[in-house]
């Protein structure tokens, strides 16, 4: 399609009304598609949208998840690109979601959608995580799927909390607290908190409702905390520098 073409059918859309638009919009979702995932579920996107609207919250809390995954993957990875980092994520399922690399080695990286109650995003004290701060959001850092495994000691061991060296980088997308889909804030994650058990990861971690020593805004910052190998933990200071 041309320029011109295209100015002129815009300048026929502009003098439409909103049913005539509706129409014009029926008649062009008859011949096409808007996204693949209709021909791999073998129905419209508005059928598609339309159940997940009617989902129980548990699903659609599900699906916020793995939206803020795709968000990541469709808006920072791109951003990430112009600053020399290359897409190294390989085929395949991982304790990580995303790596990257900008010559200096690799990064993996684990997204997370910000803990929400009731439709709006969960504020807490940092109490009950060993905290001496008046707020906090939070974020829930387990696997979608549960399981036991043997340990060492012949034990079941729940499989479902991610382990110290699992993922590098923990992304938060702030979604929930009204911000784009492109609002992440990240840490490093071996500073997270610690789990029942040994070597894991707690379930729920504090995030820092605003950018601080803890939790960054700008993933240029965390890798190059990540690659300080400063020793820590969340809101806590660094016990000692190695390396």
């Amino acid at each position: 399609m041309s320029d011109h073409t295209a100015l002129k059918i815009s300048g026929i859309l502009e003098q439409c009304s909103d049913e005539e638009r509706k129409a014009l919009f029926k008649a062009l979702r008859a011949t096409h598609q808007i996204h693949e995932l209709e021909a791999v579920f073998g129905a419209p996107a508005e059928v598609i949208l339309e159940a997940i609207h009617k989902a129980p919250e548990l699903t659609r809390r599900m699906l916020r998840g793995v939206i803020a995954d795709a968000a990541f993957a469709q808006f920072t990875i791109p951003i990430l690109a112009e600053h020399g980092w290359r897409d190294v994520t390989p085929p395949g399922n991982f304790t990580y979601d995303h790596m990257v690399d900008d010559g200096k080695g690799p990064i993996s990286i684990q997204v997370k959608l910000q803990r929400s109650k009731k439709q709006t995003h969960e504020i807490t004290t940092g109490k009950n995580h060993g905290i001496t701060r008046p707020h906090i959001f939070v974020v829930e850092t387990q696997k979608t799927r549960g399981g036991t495994k043997k340990g060492t000691d012949g034990a079941e061991e729940d499989t479902r909390p991610y382990r110290y060296g699992d993922f590098d980088v923990l992304a938060v997308s702030l979604q929930p607290s009204g911000k784009p889909w492109t609002a992440f804030r990240y840490t490093v994650g071996s500073w997270l908190l610690a789990g029942e058990h040994p070597n894991t990861i707690a379930t729920f971690q504090p995030v820092s409702i605003s950018a601080d020593d803890d939790w960054t805004d700008d993933f240029a910052e965390v890798a190059r905390w990540f690659r300080s190998n400063i020793k820590k933990t969340i809101a806590n200071k660094p016990k000692d520098l190695l390396g």
